[in-house]
């Protein structure tokens, strides 16, 4: 019979990616994971999170138009786009950091090169 380094190979460190991990290692199997990004998957990384973080700070700009006739006096807004790009940034990273901590996952610095890079890819 083969032997093999690890039980199961998960590919993607995403919410299922992660769980089935976190499951199998828990009743005792050898687990890895291999994610070319961040952990977290597309919707916490590049999707879901990042848009409606977006959308959300979109909104404010009618809610402060409409604010006055809600007996508010506020002074004309001015809108940052690095302030709410650095924040949204911060908070992905931030879950990101959580799944990592869930998962107790270990990481190793991949030796594979993004496209148009010319340095190695972290697993960040």
């Amino acid at each position: 019979m083969p032997q093999y380094d690890y039980d199961l190979f998960v590919i993607g460190a995403g919410s299922g990616g992660v769980r089935a991990a976190r499951l199998a290692a828990k009743s005792g199997a050898r687990v890895a994971i291999a994610e070319d990004d961040r952990i977290g998957g597309t919707c916490v990384i590049r999707g879901c999170v990042p848009k409606k973080l977006l959308v959300y700070g979109s909104d404010f700009a009618q809610h402060f138009r409409d604010a006055k006739n809600f007996g508010w006096t506020v002074s004309e807004p001015h809108f940052d786009w690095p302030t709410l790009r650095d924040n949204v940034e911060a908070e992905v990273t931030r879950l990101s950091g959580l799944y990592r901590k869930i998962s107790k996952v270990q990481a190793r610095r991949s030796s594979r090169t993004a496209p148009n890079s010319p340095t190695p890819t972290p697993f960040a």
